[in-house]
């Protein structure tokens, strides 16, 4: 059994990260983006904490989420960083002995009218191909965390949140946010793939809401 047990911390960071670079486009629908707004798109960065054996399960405890903040292709579509700067993130944080590289995370940002479905907080070829290639790099089994989000025109007035075991829906402020995870599988030839982790464990992100934050 696979469990992810995100930080409040670590949820906290990509949280951010996804809305600082959210598309102006998509949040001010039929309004030109401002000339002074640095490009906009996915967010982009990495996963550090503790592989954990316990009981028969694999737990994937993220303490820290680094977001990668030079990009050598980024849009709403896609994120990618630089390798010489993705090597520097993860030769400073493993000399640390409580901190191991597990993997990445990213966003996908999407219009109100198309969020839900597999682009939301599913993954693409591309993005299952980087994952695969990550794991075999490091012969260990690495995670990918996927924030779908949106812009609302307006603040739900109550509690919305839907916790299933691999993902969580919610929103903060103006922003709903589907938060899914996933794990690769290279440990036999044929079987390479990247699934859906069995438990996603995150209370910020279940808990957060207009509702939490002004009563």
């Amino acid at each position: 059994m696979s469990v992810i047990y995100l930080t409040d911390t670590a949820f906290i960071s990509i949280l951010l990260s996804a809305i600082q670079s959210f598309p102006w486009k998509y949040e001010r629908e039929g309004r030109r983006k401002p000339k002074n707004v640095s490009p906009e798109g996915e967010a982009y960065g990495l996963l550090f904490g503790q592989r954990i054996e316990k009981s028969k399960k694999r737990i994937f405890n993220v303490n820290v989420a680094v977001p990668m903040q030079i990009l050598s292709t980024g849009s709403e579509h896609e994120a990618t960083p630089p390798i010489t700067h993705f090597g520097r993130i993860k030769i400073v944080l493993d000399s640390y002995p409580m901190f191991q590289y597990l993997g990445t995370y990213h966003s996908h940002p999407c219009s109100k009218g198309k969020s839900g479905g597999l682009y939301y907080s599913g993954y693409s070829s591309a993005e299952r191909a980087a994952a695969l290639e990550d794991a075999k790099e490091l012969q260990e089994e690495v995670i990918e965390v996927i924030m779908g989000i949106t812009y609302l025109d307006r603040q739900p007035r109550r509690k919305l949140s839907d916790i299933h075991r691999a993902i969580n829906e919610n929103y903060c402020g103006n922003y709903k946010y589907s938060l899914a995870a996933y794990i690769t599988d290279s440990r036999d030839e044929g079987l390479e793939d990247l699934y859906w982790v069995e438990k996603l464990i995150c209370p910020l992100a279940a808990g957060i809401g207009n509702y939490d934050l002004n009563t």
